[in-house]
């Protein structure tokens, strides 16, 4: 099928392991009406076959290679790929749909005559390119040792005629306000999947998390930890458009605190973050401010309410997990929080990291603004921070 041409290693991992996932299903059932429906052009179509096992009629989105006036489908993922297996055991009987159904039989070529085919296959195909390991514009030789592990059939209309066949329509006139509906259609598809795609593709910094260890364990456990660089905190939202959606991340640095701790338990620590300081891809987001009405409550702030017991094997550097309960802060509103903090020594250093999960509306915070049935940002989010502590 199709895609866009966005990080290549994002649309490999929509197909791990030979199967798609939701995103990629999500698109392929997008992508199948859109070809059958003839509103793309003609080396796009949906391919009909049964189910190898169901029965059940499957629909697969395809890009056509046209080369020496013959149409050819090649599987971008090779050997294992769905289709493939269905065509087969269908007995390459198949239907093909870009406005109109037609029977085809797909007839396998064999190795030796494959590399032409499928190197034009990547020139007329972009969505195959991050899946296929040869560039578009590398020599025959390369597709030829390629080929073994990427099957390509021929497509043959089956006559008028032949049993399960239908007979063919008669010639239509060309209505042209019908091209023109199809194409502003098209154009409405293109729109929606772009701005979909743009949300679902976009990379969202990964979750915070203890950074590598650097060096053992360092003086004594015992005292009071004050936050110090390298320290961060921020939020994750879900937001969504139609079937597509991403995590919307903030992040600061603005985070001061101090913890104590004697005779292997946490008996105090309290955490400022300074929200008017938090950025989603390195810039201010009006909306978040206006929702935490940071002008009014510029921070947030988290207290432990008891003592946090730590595992002897903490003081040697190993990463433990404990739960901790607190008070968290914000918007005005107070509320007590559960959650797991994971925790190690490096050299001189502590560090913490967690996440805390946050319904909005508990802390009287307004939910952000949406766009109706056509996207939003949930309603819960998740606070997440890393904490490295040092010694004064």
């Amino acid at each position: 099928m199709t895609s866009w041409p966005l990080d290549a290693d994002r649309l490999r991992a929509m197909y791990a392991r030979g199967r798609g996932d939701a995103t990629a299903r999500r698109l392929s059932r997008l992508w199948a009406a859109v070809f059958a429906r003839g509103l793309m052009p003609r080396r796009w179509v949906t391919l009909e076959v049964p189910g190898r096992r169901s029965g059940k009629l499957t629909r697969f989105p395809l890009g056509m290679a046209d080369l020496s006036g013959q149409w050819y489908l090649v599987p971008m993922l090779g050997e294992g790929c769905n289709w493939v297996q269905n065509v087969r055991a269908a007995g390459g009987r198949v239907t093909l749909r870009h406005r109109r159904s037609v029977t085809c039989r797909l007839d396998e070529v064999p190795v030796a005559e494959r590399a032409p085919v499928i190197r034009r296959y990547l020139q007329t195909v972009p969505g195959a390119r991050p899946h296929i390991p040869v560039g578009r514009h590398a020599p025959m030789a390369d597709f030829e040792a390629i080929a073994p592990r990427y099957p390509v059939f021929r497509v043959s209309p089956v006559p008028d005629g032949e049993a399960g066949t239908a007979p063919s329509r008669p010639a239509r006139k060309r209505h042209w306000g019908r091209r023109i509906l199809a194409g502003v259609a098209t154009l409405v598809v293109l729109v929606i999947v772009a701005a979909g795609l743009f949300i679902e593709l976009q990379p969202s910094p990964a979750p915070l998390a203890l950074p590598a260890a650097s060096s053992a364990p360092a003086g004594s456990l015992d005292g009071t930890w004050h936050v110090a660089a390298g320290s961060a905190a921020g939020f994750r939202v879900r937001e969504s458009f139609l079937w597509f959606g991403n995590d919307t991340v903030g992040r600061t640095t603005a985070v001061t605190g101090t913890a104590v701790i004697s005779g292997q338990q946490v008996t105090a620590a309290s955490f400022r973050v300074g929200l008017t300081a938090i950025t989603v891809n390195g810039k201010p987001q009006a909306q978040f401010a206006r929702s935490l009405d940071t002008t009014a409550y510029p921070d947030a702030t988290i207290t432990l309410t008891g003592p946090v017991t730590l595992a002897p094997a903490f003081g040697s550097g190993v990463t433990v997990t404990v739960t901790a309960s607190a008070r968290l802060t914000m918007h005005g509103v107070s509320r007590l929080v559960t959650f797991p903090v994971s925790g190690r020594r490096d050299g001189s250093a502590l560090e913490l990291t967690g996440a805390i999960p946050v319904t909005f509306a508990a802390w009287g915070i307004s939910g952000p603004a949406g766009y109706g049935f056509l996207g939003s940002l949930a309603s819960h989010g998740v606070a997440e921070f890393l904490l490295v502590l040092r010694q004064s």
